[in-house]
Formats: structure tokens, sequence, C-alpha cells
């Protein structure tokens, strides 16, 4: 539906007044319509996201490597150093020539894992050279290099190692500032909690200080350095190692949980620290998640800072006076009262201090704000490419660079724009557009809109299944339909477990419906599982899934930094009063090896009583079989006493080939069956996703995958072809709930309203063996 219906019906309803018939129920969908994800053939940087959406970045525009997340325009600002934060030995430096967008050189060592800290600065020892900068989190070290007028860089001495924390965790170095005088560098170890400051001339260390939990943002000003503390809590080792996890609150400490800590600086020293707390501990039940403050500015007179809080789309403006507070906000949400996940992940100001540049890496957008006053989007949006999480504005204040840390097909985009020809009123419009398709709600009794406080008349059961890992021509490239011919968007060359293989996940896919246009929310695991339960994986997780494979305590989306300021869907079933039971879902902590608990990370406080701790959580050694018989003994207690609870989570992992998926195929197939038998089919959906990313090859895209929706009331032998994403599941789930939306991921998504109708076939499903 055009905007033009839907701003007459709005206007009509101001017309009639307050006392008349309410204004309509306003619904959104995802751009892409039926539409692939993919690039534009044209222009290779734009291009239809995993979640539906668009992301065209405005400005000109060059590829870099992958996941780069960190990046310093040089003093003369001729080149841009981008980190490369890919898995070793894929890790990198790129040096971008900013005058011609062209790539002027790369940096590559087997042995690195750059990670998100990058800056550049004049040599303290020789003012024409220019010195580089770079977190390793793999040697738990800062870099140091030459960077010449072409664009080489050059290692200099060796690298400067992190000390070890007190409790010997693996130093994990994060972003690096420079002070305005260009003699010292300020990295933050966001695994020991500290703030280093880094002697330039000498290339050593000179102070460690403690600061908040979990620190990953640094801001050096002429009076001040600041640390933001995104962390909720502290953890230490659990002796002997826990069998099951503790279900709790984590810890909170206002001094370092959630906290902005300010140190004086001057003559090179840093002073007391002061704190301020940035917010209140979450009461686990409203409010399940930190503020998260992340990326820190300062003011060029020093006497203010603009404090990013990721989970809340929020600006916290602090004043520096002698007792640093904070004074006041600004709102980032796209529009009053919209759940959040806009996530503020950098920001510039402008030379005269007027504007401010916010990244929202959850919307592709910049927003352009009034530094000067508490506003919303005073002056606009930019469109970004994927997931913009650092910012940088030329001295001259006419170009703004922005680094999109996903950008297309795994290659980040650095994108720079000309301000003083952007038309934000232009830019606005389109940044808007390539994010959701607004349409005016229509009843359907099945799966009633988000947000029309109505609950599904049809359904009162939702079993969702996470199966292992493969993609759609992978599962399904040999799928055919009733006459022989091919059912669905496959590819049977890239078939790897065809029916003979997965009987049962062919049976389902033929007889119910099934979703061939769907699509794993992110290219990482962990951070494409968590948007089945959360809405929205948060900044913290986003950036720190790059250090995984080097840091030790790295978490994998179950942490408590992981939790969105509304939490999971299982706090949102707990506060609306709706029984759930969960199968393996959230608990694999940081500490956890697949045996054993090794540090007291608390588990969500919301399972406390709701999960079967009998069933394997992430352990390879253990089968999908096992875990399909622990189901059917747990759940059916449930039965017999008549107390099925309406929302059940159900994981189910897979170990890699055939004879993995083979094991998975047969536990669905239990499932599936013992749920079908049970008094409350007729009134069931089951939504059947892989975990996460696809393992193989696809022909449309690697991240398609597929859904399945098994049910009485699903339509026989349908095939979806509108674009959907994991996101599109949670959405259709709390519409079937009369749930509001955990994130902006989920109400900006398409739900799978189409798959079902109102006309049910109940008969149950009889598992399928293998051969």
């Amino acid at each position: 539906m055009s905007s033009r219906p839907i701003a007459a019906a709005l206007f009509a309803a101001v017309l009639l007044g307050a006392g008349s018939r309410p204004a309509p129920l306003i619904v959104y969908s995802a751009p892409a319509g039926i539409r692939p994800t993919g690039p534009d053939k044209i222009h290779p940087t734009t291009a239809i996201l995993p979640n539906g959406r668009i992301a065209a970045p405005a400005g000109a525009n060059v590829f870099v490597g992958a996941n780069p997340l960190g990046f310093a325009l040089t003093p003369d600002e001729r080149y841009a150093i981008v980190s490369n934060d890919a898995a070793p030995p894929n890790s990198s430096l790129s040096v971008v020539n900013v005058k011609t967008m062209r790539v002027a050189g790369e940096y590559k060592d087997p042995q690195a894992s750059f990670f998100v800290g990058v800056a550049a600065a004049r040599d303290p020892n020789d003012s024409s050279q220019t010195l580089v900068l770079a977190s390793d989190a793999a040697a738990g070290a800062v870099r140091v290099f030459d960077l010449d007028a072409s664009g080489t860089l050059t290692p200099v001495g060796t690298p400067i190692a992190l000390r070890a924390a007190t409790d010997n965790r693996r130093p994990l170095p994060a972003q690096i500032a420079i002070a305005p005088d260009g003699r010292t560098a300020y990295v933050v170890d966001n695994a020991g909690n500290a703030l280093i400051a880094i002697d330039l001339a000498s290339r050593t260390i000179a102070n460690t200080l403690p600061v908040g939990d979990f620190p990953l943002y640094v801001a050096a000003g002429s009076r001040n350095v600041l640390v933001a503390g995104t962390g909720l809590s502290n953890y230490a080792p659990v002796v002997p190692p826990a069998s099951v996890p503790q279900f709790s609150q984590p810890a909170f400490d206002a001094t370092k949980s959630s906290a902005l800590t300010v140190f004086g600086s001057g003559d090179g020293s840093l002073s007391d620290p002061a704190v301020v707390p940035m917010d209140p501990a979450p009461d686990g039940a409203q409010i399940v998640g930190g503020a998260a403050p992340a990326a820190t500015l300062i003011t060029r007179s020093g006497s203010l800072a603009y404090v990013a809080l990721a989970n809340v789309d929020r600006i916290a403006v602090v004043s520096l006076g002698s007792e640093p507070r904070v004074v006041r906000g600004l709102d980032l949400r796209l529009y009053p009262g919209a759940p959040y996940g806009a996530e503020p992940s950098a920001e510039a100001l402008s030379p005269n201090g007027k504007r401010l540049y916010v990244a929202l890496a959850g919307l592709n957008s910049i927003a352009v704000l009034d530094a000067q006053r508490s506003t919303r989007y005073r002056y606009g949006l930019i469109p970004t490419a994927w997931y913009p999480v650092a910012l940088a504005i030329s001295h001259d204040g006419r170009y703004l660079y922005v680094l999109n840390s996903k950008g297309v097909n795994g290659w980040g985009v650095l994108q720079r724009v000309d301000l003083k020809r952007t038309y934000l009123v232009r830019a606005t419009l389109d940044a808007l557009r390539y994010n959701r398709t607004p349409a005016i709600a229509r009843f359907n009794p099945v799966i009633p809109p988000l947000r029309s406080n109505k609950r599904s008349e049809s359904i009162d059961h939702v079993v969702y299944i996470a199966v292992g890992t493969q993609g759609y021509d992978a599962m399904f490239g040999d799928l055919k339909d009733g006459t022989g011919n091919a059912h669905g968007n496959g590819d049977a060359s890239l078939s790897l477990y065809p029916e003979n293989v997965t009987p049962n996940l062919h049976a389902l896919a033929g007889t119910y419906a099934v979703a061939d246009n769907f699509y794993a929310a992110d290219p990482d695991p962990d951070v494409a599982r968590t948007f089945a339960t959360e809405g929205e994986a948060t900044l913290y997780q986003q950036i720190t899934t790059a250090a995984k494979p080097v840091n030790t305590t790295s978490d994998r989306g179950d942490d408590p930094e992981d939790y969105g300021r509304t939490g999971y869907l299982f706090n949102a079933l707990a506060r609306a009063g709706i029984p759930f039971r969960d199968y393996g879902g959230l608990l694999r902590l940081s500490g956890y090896d697949g045996t054993a608990y090794h540090l007291d990370v608390p588990a969500l406080a919301a399972l406390n009583g709701n999960v079967d701790l009998s069933y394997a959580g992430w352990n390879p050694k253990i089968t999908a079989a096992a875990r399909a018989e622990e189901f059917v003994r747990d759940m059916g207690r449930y039965v017999q006493n008549d107390s099925v609870p309406a929302f059940t989570y159900v994981s189910l992992p897979a170990a890699g080939g055939a004879a993995g998926a083979s094991d998975v195929d047969r536990a669905l197939g239990s499932i599936v069956d013992f749920v079908s038998h049970t008094p409350h089919w007729s009134s069931t959906v089951i939504f059947i996703v892989p975990h996460d990313a696809p393992a193989a090859g696809d022909h449309v895209n690697a991240l398609r995958t597929y859904a399945l929706v098994v049910s009485p009331l699903a339509r026989r032998g349908y095939v979806g072809e509108t674009h959907l994403s994991t996101a599109s599941v949670l959405k259709t789930e709390e519409e079937i709930f009369n749930l509001p939306p955990l994130a902006l991921s989920d109400l900006l998504a398409t739900d799978l309203a189409d798959f079902f109708t109102d006309a049910p076939s109940p008969e149950p499903y009889q598992a399928r063996g293998t051969q």
C-alpha cells in the first residue's frame, strides 16, 4: 500500500476529533517484498539485507575488508585506516585514500586479530611521520605502525603488550584514543576492566587504572579522559565448576556497572576518577538489560560529553565540571514510544559544535541532531550501508566518514558523505522507506496484527524448534511436490541432505507450509541465534563477537551483557503471565564448556523454574535423539497434568555431516509426532527454523535458510515467497500471544500471517524413519 492512503486516513482521523473514531492502527513490514537478499547489480554497495530492509548508502563508497569495526583519519586527512576484524588469518588493516575513495594498501599478519581500536597521530619523535596504533586481540597488545606517503603500513618495534588483570584474564585491547597534545594514547582493556595510558614517544605503558565493567570505548579531551563501562557485572571463577547455572540478576555495582569513569588529565597524568552512574540496576522484570553506555565524545571546549546509551536509543549529555553529571538527553527512537533497537554506535560533532551525528546501527542511518537542545532528529537521517559502527568528520565539517561493519556479502563499506550536498529532507525520507513499509492493519483472527491488543482466536500453543545450521538448497534443493515437480526455489545440485537422509523434514515441508525466501539474521551464528528470542542482538554482542576466536571470556549471546533492555521473549511471556518451557536455550554462558560452568555468569533469571535442566544444552557429545527422548519424557508430565505451557522453545543442535543431519531429523520427527498427538494439537503451531547461518552454499544467498510452519492451521503444501527472516517468526509469536514487540527488528519485520488458514486439518503427524 502506498503512503498516500495511509496519510489520508491519519489526516481524516485528526479532522474527526478525539471524540470520534480512533486513528487506524499502522503496521509495518519489510520493504523487500518478495525480492531476495543480495546486492544491487548496478550499485554493488546497495543491497537488500537478510531482514528485508534495504541498505543504500549515500555519498561515495568503497569496499574494505571483512567485519571492520574501527577506523581513524590520519592527521592530514589523506587516509583512513580501517581495522578489518575477521578471525585470523583474515584479519587486516586497510588504508583508504579518502580523496579518491580507493584502497591504497593493506597490512596482513596471519597471527593478528585486529579489534575495534585504531588511532592515528603524528609521531612525537618526528612530526613528519604518521603513527598508526591498532588493537590486536590475539596478542593482547597494541601494535604500532609507520604510515608512509604512499599508504603503506610498516610495523614499528614490538607490539606493546597489555598487562593481565589481577585474576590473570587475558587482556583484550579495545578502542584507542589519542590525547589532544598527541603524546599519550589511551586504550581500554575490555577483559581486564582497565584503562592503559601509553607514552607515544617511548612506546611504553605509562599507567594502568581500573575502570567500569567490560569497557569498549574511550574518549580523550583537553581536560578529561572518559571510559564507558558497558557491562552489567563482573565475573569470577567457580571452584569447583558447577553442573548447572545460577538463575539470578547479575551483581550490579553502581560504580562500575553501566557507568562512566571520568579522569581529570593534565601534565601527562590522570587524577583520581569520578564515576557517573548512567543507569540504575535493572529489576529483571520490566527492565532486563542495562542502558549499555558505549561511544563517547568530548566537545572541543571540554565542558560536555555525549555518551551513547546503546540499549535505550539515547544520548546522555554529561557536564564535565567539578562534579560530572548527566544534565540532559537526546532521544533517538524511531518514533515516540517505539521499541528500542536503533542502537547508537558512534558519534561525531561538527567543528562549530552545533550538529551531532550519531550512527544508528539498528537503522542503517546517521541521525543528524541539534547538539545544543533536547530534540529528536531535528535535522534528519542519512542512509548508510549495513550496520554503521564508526564515524569521523573532516576538520572543515564538510565530509562525514562512516564505517559500516556488515556491508554487503561479508565485505565492510567505508562511506564518505558530502554534507554540503546532502539534502536532509530527501535523505530522511529515503532512510525511512529503506527501513519499513507502513500499512493500515487488517484484522486477522488467526494472526492478529501486532499491537492490536488482540490474541489469536485459534492458536493457544506455540512450539519453536531450532534445528541444525543448514540452508535451503542443502536441505531442500531436491524437494518435490506430489506431482514430482520442484517444490520451492531449490537447486538440486546443491542438495546435501536429500529425502532419504532427512525424511521428516521433507515430509513436513511438503505437507505443511515452507518459506523458501527466508534468511538467517546475521552471518555470525551466535548473533543470528539471538534474533530468535530477543528480536535484536545488542551492540555489545555485535562488537565483541569479533573477539570470540581469541578471547576465552567472550560471550555468545546468553550473558547479561547481551540482554536487550526489555529482555527476551521469555521475559515478555513472564510479564504477560503466559507459561513457557525452555529446552536448551540461553544456557551457553561464558565459562561453559559443554559439561560445566567455570564462571559465575548468571543465566536469565526469568528462566528459573522454566527450564528442563535434564535436557542437554550445547554439548557436541549429546545426540539429538537423546534430547528428543528427554523432551518427550518431560513434556509428557505436562500433558498428563493438562498444564502444557503456551510457549515451548526446543534446541536441537546438529553434529556435522549426513549423520548429524539424520540424527536431528529423527529427533525432530519424534517431537512433532508427540506434539501432534496431544489434546492441544488443533490449536498448536510448530515453527521449525535452523539455529543460525547456513553452513553450506546456496544459489540465492549464503544466508538463505528456511522456516517450516507445522500446524492444523497451516496452509497445506504452501510455499511462501515473501522475504522473511528470523525476526519474522518472533513477530508472529508476539502477534499470537498479544505481546508488544521486543525490538525494532520484530516491529519492522514481515510476519507469517499468510502461512495460516482458518480451516484447520487436525490429523496428527506420523514420524518417518531413515534408510
